[in-house]
């Protein structure tokens, strides 16, 4: 029958924990790089409305989502060393469920920060004066 899968990748993970979190660290930063470049995209239209332009609009997306997935990124690298490297009987489902309810929490407290207010009023400001030109 062979050996069990599971164990082999677990095995590997902790035999490798940088790698481990090198590689999901490369994989979280690209996602809100994409997510970042998509919405800035997107919101073509509203560019010529911000302050700064395309440029502000792009720093602004930015700063509000680096504001808010930057100390995750940082809480998810310690979590993923703890896990992979110090305690990889730790590394169960339930274990990383208890993780994203922390993260979402974290996000969401964090999205009420004044300074990270401040840029998405930029930014929905910006897009409303796009709307609004556009209608008439």
């Amino acid at each position: 029958m062979g050996p069990d899968p599971h164990s082999a990748a677990a095995a590997w993970q902790h035999t490798h924990p940088l790698t481990m979190v090198l590689i999901s660290t490369v994989i979280s930063l690209i996602v809100v790089s994409l997510i970042v470049l998509i919405r800035w995209g997107v919101s073509y239209k509203a560019w010529g409305f911000h302050p700064e332009g395309a440029g502000g609009f792009l720093k602004d997306e930015c700063v509000r989502w680096g504001a808010i997935l930057l100390p995750y990124l940082a809480l998810s690298i310690g979590f993923k060393f703890f896990i992979y490297d110090l305690h990889p009987e730790w590394n169960r489902p339930e274990v990383w469920a208890g993780f994203v309810v922390v993260a979402v929490v974290g996000r969401r407290l964090l999205a009420r920060h004044p300074f990270i207010k401040a840029m998405g009023r930029h930014i929905d400001l910006a897009k409303q004066q796009a709307r609004a030109a556009a209608k008439g």
